[in-house]
């Protein structure tokens, strides 16, 4: 009688022995393994047939091992652009905040340094946000070849924890510069539970990456997730306590960021939607 866990020790072995001998390249290929077995139970086929076919499909050990080995330029180009926009943007933030503190008269370290957190982790959530999208786009497209999909998962392993540590400082920040200027660490702030939210969310992502064993299209869509939380707390949370405490700066420069807020989240719910179906299988010549 078939036992599909330990047909999946034999597979992984056979792997070990074709020379896959990175534990996170496997677990990746594992997860991937075990998510077409899934697809294909739900279309009815048996749990052996599904395993001998999802294992068809993904290639034999030699063939997997090349198929690793083969992330060309060409394939993670968008990462590479991806991290060098983010870090342009975040010493170009620097570098403007630096100034208009200096113009200032004042140079407010703890204020400047949450402000420039606030940027760099933001736009590190917006960037994983990104590389989801970019998995839904080539899963979609029939495009997601597996040397595609580990240089993705890479991207999202190596960001993810920067960005969730990015944002949590932006908020022990604030919370000091709020203590320092208002006598208290919290306000209740719209900004504040903004940041929360998104802390909560990010670091989530990062253990349930770690130690939760999800699929890789799960963890992309935690990453889209991810940046609409952090889209309706910088936005939104701007929105709110501008509606709450600056009526003019809301009049001035409300429905601009309103509309871009409404662009955002509708893209983001596309690509959610769009994910929540499996992706196509690719393979690179």
């Amino acid at each position: 009688m078939f036992d599909l866990e330990p047909s999946i020790t034999e597979w992984r072995r056979q792997m070990l022995a074709a020379g896959l001998k990175t534990g996170r390249r496997l677990d990746e290929l594992e997860s991937h393994l075990r998510e077409e077995i899934s697809a294909l139970k739900s279309a009815g086929a048996s749990e052996e047939v599904a395993f001998e076919q999802a294992v068809a499909r993904l290639g034999s050990p030699h063939s997997v091992y090349t198929e690793f080995n083969k992330i060309r330029i060409d394939h993670i180009w968008p990462v590479k652009i991806g991290w060098a926009l983010w870090l342009a943007a975040t010493l170009l933030a620097a570098g403007g905040l630096m100034r208009r503190l200096l113009l200032a008269g004042r140079l407010d370290l703890v204020l400047g340094a949450h402000i420039l957190s606030v940027i760099a982790g933001y736009g590190g959530a917006m960037l994983l946000g990104g590389f989801g999208i970019l998995y839904v786009v080539w899963g979609r497209s029939g495009r997601l070849s597996p040397a595609r999909r580990q240089s993705l998962n890479r991207a999202v392993h190596r960001f993810g924890p920067l960005t969730a540590g990015l944002v949590i400082a932006a908020l022990l920040l604030g919370m000091l510069w709020s203590r320092q200027n208002w006598g208290r660490y919290w306000n209740w702030d719209p900004k504040e539970i903004g940041g929360l939210c998104a802390s909560a969310w990010l670091v989530a992502l990062v253990v349930m990456q770690r130690y939760g064993r999800l699929s890789d299209r799960a963890v992309m869509l935690l990453g889209i997730g991810g940046s609409t939380v952090v889209s309706l707390a910088w936005f939104g949370g701007n929105l709110w306590y501008n509606y709450q405490n600056n009526h003019e700066r809301l009049r001035a420069h409300g429905s601009e960021t309103a509309w871009l807020l409404a662009v955002l989240l509708g893209i983001h719910l596309i690509f959610l939607v769009m994910g929540m179906t499996p992706a196509r299988e690719a393979r690179e010549s």
